[in-house]
């Protein structure tokens, strides 16, 4: 009995540190490979005018994924990394701006989503710039507006986004 129990205990410490050694090594679901993120707010305009209900994608040059947000009745926006926390990542982004108007009265107003809510399924669209994956009401694509840039830099942002007339 005494070389069972030895064989066993042996056994099982064997096991138990492989298991630890590979649950070590094995890439994580967590936040390691996300990016430093800074905090991004801003306005879109038009030709002065607050850009109403309009989607705005933050797309970087360098590693991490798009932001998103939406635009507010004043053209204001936040934008939320893909995984769901505010911010987007450090550096420069290509800007797509997808619907929106600067009358107001023409569209219907639209809580802005974001944080943990979006992380549970009502992440951004599919695609990158340019892409025509997006669908609109009536089963036509929302405008699009792409070849807008921006910088975020680490801290608190505020971005002026200002479209072509």
């Amino acid at each position: 009995m005494t070389k069972f129990a030895n064989f066993n205990r042996r056994w099982t410490v064997a096991v138990g540190s492989l298991c630890l050694l590979g649950l070590s090594v094995l890439p994580g679901c967590g936040n390691g490979d996300m990016p430093e993120l800074a905090e991004v707010t801003g306005t879109l305009t038009k030709g002065g005018q607050p850009v109403v209900n309009a989607r705005v994608e933050f797309y970087p040059d360098g590693p991490g994924a798009a932001s998103y947000g939406k635009t507010d009745q004043d053209g204001k926006f936040e934008l939320y990394y893909s995984t769901g926390p505010a911010g987007a990542a450090i550096g420069t982004h290509k800007v797509t701006v997808i619907g929106g108007s600067v009358d107001a009265s023409e569209v219907e107003a639209e809580p802005v989503e974001g944080g943990e809510e979006a992380a549970e399924g009502t992440l951004a669209p599919v695609g990158g710039p340019g892409g025509n994956s997006r669908s609109g009401p009536g089963g036509g694509a929302p405008k699009e507006t792409t070849g807008l840039t921006a910088e975020v830099v680490a801290g608190s942002n505020d971005i002026q986004l200002e479209m072509e007339s």
